[in-house]
């Protein structure tokens, strides 16, 4: 089997990681497979599909016995960790539907319903609950590959930092819920 890539210095700076990476996935997936027609379309919606049913099942899990911010600290240290045990599936399930596909936008509205139903438990909704939607992606992400990377400087536990970072997440979270319920209550009163 022959695993040589053609990628030459120019190819790879002119294409981004995500499509060297689908490239990579591809030739991969042909090599083990009689059916050469194995498009990149079609693998990065099998493997989207997969790490988004994949991470729904441990976030369900995660969530087991545990209400508002308890529940959405375990999202959150779940989330990390499937993005540190399985990085290729996270940044698969990280991407929003690129192509017309029900299966792929079923799985990733279910994830995130999962998701805004902890953060509404919370008292967060609406808008609030987009935006805090995306920030716990991008601090995962982010925070997972700095992890990756190991480009922390002086992390004595990544565990601990991940967990502190979360607390002012969520304490953050906490500020928006309040101050949204005051202002229901106020505009009530007039």
């Amino acid at each position: 089997m022959n695993h040589e890539h053609n990628f030459n210095l120019d190819d790879m700076l002119s294409a981004s990681w995500d499509q060297l990476l689908a490239r990579d996935l591809a030739s991969e997936v042909e090599g083990f497979s009689a059916d050469k027609r194995c498009l990149i379309p079609e693998l990065r919606r099998f493997f989207a599909i997969k790490g988004y049913h994949d991470l729904l099942v441990r976030l369900k899990t995660a969530c087991e016995g545990k209400t508002s911010f308890d529940a959405l600290k375990s999202v959150a240290l779940e989330m990390r960790q499937y993005a540190l045990e399985r990085p290729a599936l996270w940044a698969a399930a990280s991407r929003t539907p690129t192509i017309d596909c029900a299966e792929w936008r079923a799985a990733h509205e279910e994830t995130c319903g999962l998701i805004k139903s902890v953060l509404a438990e919370c008292g967060v909704h609406g808008q609030h609950a987009e935006d805090a939607l995306y920030m716990l992606r991008s601090l995962v992400r982010g925070f997972a590959v700095h992890q990756i990377l190991d480009s922390f400087l002086h992390v004595y536990s990544y565990d601990e930092s991940f967990e502190r970072v979360v607390d002012i997440y969520v304490a953050g979270l906490r500020s928006v819920g309040a101050a949204a319920k005051a202002a229901l209550s106020a505009t009530t009163l007039e």
